[in-house]
């Protein structure tokens, strides 16, 4: 590790170097990346492109929605980095040593951004062959990039609050497991939402933050943003700063001390 580099870029060095193996980074963007080649492939074979809203095949619809989900992947990247480190005591000896609690967080949250933003390319490079280069504005590529980045300082700062409450492994990844199902199957991530879809259901959809963030990457591929994305984004910071605030205050509130 370069002592040169500031005190955060060191704690995010450190959190790529000491977290990330390569079968794991393979697993991680292996996942989506094969939902792209097998979902795409298939589904474009019987989901018509005139109940998908303006896309002209089903892998095109899918794309932009799992470029969006690399917001959830970098939040539960950044998530159980500090469970884990809580786990083994690293919290105790980082704070011990030349760092501040400020500078731990904004180490978690910088490693999300990179890795989420990691997630974008692959996930574009994947869908190259399937649908071509996107022709994107760079209002597109920004709003693509902002969308994803806020939404996975939303689910970060949740999932980093919830950690610094919980102490127990079992409700921890329960919980995260159970918010990372939640959040993608009942999105507009696989299909949207027609006049058919249940009004309970719909509703349910339609509030979900990744829908947000995959309705407003969508429109981003596709040139047609429109207030609804302004709003969208909107609403995915306030949720962001909502969740990072929650961690902040989890991190003042935090007992140090082993956790099962």
């Amino acid at each position: 590790m370069k002592l040169g580099l500031p005190p955060v870029l060191r704690l995010v060095v450190r959190n790529f170097a000491s977290n990330f193996d390569p079968f794991s980074v393979v697993v991680r963007f292996g996942q989506p990346a094969m939902t792209i080649v097998v979902l795409g492939t298939m589904f474009s074979t019987i989901v018509h492109s005139s109940s998908l809203g303006g896309s002209t095949s089903y892998t095109a619809f899918l794309v932009p929605g799992m470029v969006a989900f690399q917001m959830v992947s970098g939040g539960v990247v950044s998530g159980n980095l500090f469970w884990l480190d809580r786990r083994w005591s690293m919290v105790e000896q980082i704070f011990s040593g030349p760092f501040l609690r400020s500078e731990y967080l904004a180490g978690l949250v910088l490693t999300t951004l990179l890795f989420s933003m990691v997630g974008v390319g692959v996930m574009v490079a994947v869908a190259v062959p399937f649908i071509g280069l996107p022709a994107l504005s760079l209002l597109s590529i920004l709003t693509v990039l902002a969308t994803v980045g806020v939404g996975g300082i939303f689910f970060a700062g949740l999932l980093i609050a919830l950690g610094t409450r919980l102490r127990s492994a079992n409700a921890y990844f329960s919980i995260q497991s159970f918010l990372q199902l939640f959040l993608i199957f009942l999105s507009t991530v696989y299909y949207p939402v027609g006049p058919g879809t249940p009004k309970a259901l719909a509703w349910i959809l339609n509030g979900n933050p990744l829908s947000f963030a995959a309705n407003t990457t969508r429109d981003a591929f596709r040139g047609t943003l429109t207030s609804t994305d302004a709003m969208n984004l909107a609403i995915l910071a306030a949720l962001a700063l909502a969740a990072f605030l929650a961690a902040v205050i989890g991190f003042r509130r935090m007992n140090l001390g082993p956790i099962q």
